[in-house]
């Protein structure tokens, strides 16, 4: 009898159904501290497990403290929707820019929280046995791919998808802390520095399609 073929493994460990759930589980958890902040609370960790319906080591592995929790919801809540700033038929240089404004200027807005957050998110990956690519709520993806996909009749799709991928080295909390930390720009300075970059990847692209 032939020896039944083994499916061959994901680099992250996990099947598309499994990602899918720890997505849901993670914004479970997102909603069930907004709604408890909402009504006055400061949840722990513990309260938010139980609104969510999920265990409290669950709970834990996406968010080993009660102040990476709120951290994380804070920015969530506070992120204005990307039609605010941009709609498909605007500029997408200028959008790019405006977008990546908005989502540092969140997070700088509580530096303190902005490293708490770093720190929960490499706790999660370092705390998993597996090491897979962490779960990251990628707020910053939600301002990132309308626009370029906005390009799409412009842009090939491996173009799409590198620009894509390099936008969010220069938005969201890992940028932030490295041109603070390292590059050591002011506050105003950080923001020019990443909207700047952002921008001019955008036009790097375009320019890179019409040679």
């Amino acid at each position: 009898m032939p020896t039944p073929k083994s499916s061959p493994s994901r680099p992250d460990g996990d099947s598309p159904g499994r990602a899918n759930q720890k997505s849901r589980t993670r914004q479970a958890l997102i909603e069930a501290a907004v709604a408890l902040r909402d009504e006055g609370h400061n949840p722990t960790v513990a309260q938010v497990a139980e609104r969510a319906m999920v265990s409290r080591a669950t709970a834990y592995r996406y968010f080993p403290s009660p102040e990476a929790l709120i951290s994380e919801t804070a920015a969530d809540r506070d992120m204005q929707p990307l039609e605010r700033i941009w709609r498909p038929g605007d500029d997408p240089v200028k959008g790019i820019g405006l977008a990546a404004d908005a989502l540092n200027t969140l997070l700088i807005g509580d530096e303190i929280g902005l490293h708490v957050m770093e720190r929960s998110f490499m706790t999660v990956w370092l705390e998993n046995e597996s090491h897979e690519t962490p779960l990251r709520p990628g707020r910053r993806m939600s301002y990132i791919e309308p626009i370029v996909d906005s390009l799409k009749d412009v842009l090939s799709p491996g173009a799409c998808k590198r620009l894509k991928q390099a936008l969010s080295i220069v938005m969201g909390t890992e940028a932030l802390i490295a041109v603070r930390d390292i590059g050591g720009a002011s506050i105003e300075e950080s923001l020019d520095a990443a909207a700047w970059a952002a921008r001019a990847l955008v036009r790097q692209a375009l320019a890179e399609e019409e040679l």
